[in-house]
């Protein structure tokens, strides 16, 4: 076996899950494999039965060398977070829902994960971005995404006001909804629907997407991955916008920060099957024929 340390993790505090979550658990332990709950998993009474222990974020480093995520995609986007900057690989079984990241089928769930452990996978390297808030001079959030940092408005009344520099140089001045910085990973998430471009998972790019844009000129643009992106928002009062990684708010702004978005330090290590093909996936999710 290539691991022997292995951290499974529910779908964030959902109990539905409870029987798949069991079912692996069980099956890993008789593989003689040692095997944690993870942080995200629901507490139930018929986990509390396996012979396993749940393990806290700050242990993952020196017990686990692999995370095993049964959920979609924001599960798998949680645990990236956590294990990413620890250089440990993740595996995403899918419970039927859209997902992109999590490839293994929860009804071949045992037989592709051995398959996994025997050393029959891929390993993609999945870049991450890294957002830092400045205020004043002062840093006052900061935070890892694996899919998007999103710029984005909470009072429905008024668009914002925001400008980005890349690299020093003015490239766009806007009034939307927002801004998005996607991932090539998370080119297939809000981007998306925003009217982004689809990037190879395994392309050295970044995209720069309005949310709605004022003028239908603004367009997204694609950029180098490793660009310096900074965004001055104007024009708002306390509370009415906000910056997020993943989904997850950091900073309510007020009109005088300074948005940083650059390449991350570290990337997400994705353990796929072989035979696994992105573009099956973009046909099967999004419905191409």
């Amino acid at each position: 076996m290539h691991y022997k340390n292995i951290a499974v993790f529910g779908k964030y505090q959902d109990k539905s899950v409870t029987a798949h979550v069991a079912e692996l658990v069980t099956f890993l332990v008789e593989q003689k494999i040692n095997v944690y709950l993870g942080a995200t998993t629901a507490k139930t009474k018929v986990l509390d039965k396996l012979p396993v222990k749940c393990i806290a974020d700050e242990d993952l480093k020196n017990r686990i060398e692999l995370g095993i995520v049964l959920g979609g995609d924001g599960t798998l986007l949680s645990v990236a977070r956590k294990l990413a900057p620890l250089g440990i690989p993740i595996i995403g079984v899918n419970l039927g829902q859209l997902g992109f990241l999590t490839d293994v089928p929860i009804t071949s769930m045992n037989q592709d994960i051995i398959k996994i452990l025997r050393g029959v996978h891929t390993e993609e390297q999945r870049m991450m971005l890294l957002l830092e808030v400045v205020r004043d001079g002062e840093l006052v959030a900061s935070g890892h995404a694996l899919n998007d940092i999103v710029i984005s408005r909470h009072n429905a009344d008024r668009l914002i006001a925001w400008s980005a520099q890349v690299n020093g140089k003015l490239v766009i001045s806007a009034r939307s909804d927002g801004v998005i910085v996607s991932t090539p990973t998370g080119s297939t998430a809000y981007a998306l629907s925003a009217g982004g471009p689809i990037l190879d998972p395994q392309l050295d790019a970044v995209a720069l997407v309005p949310i709605c844009p004022h003028t239908l000129s603004n367009r997204p643009i694609a950029l180098r991955a490793n660009s310096v992106i900074e965004f001055d928002v104007t024009d708002i009062e306390q509370a009415d916008a906000h910056v997020s990684a993943d989904g997850q708010r950091l900073c309510d702004l007020r009109s005088n920060e300074v948005i940083r978005v650059t390449r991350s330090p570290h990337s997400l290590k994705l353990i796929k099957m072989t035979e696994s093909d992105h573009y099956e996936t973009l046909r099967e999710k999004l419905g191409w024929g």
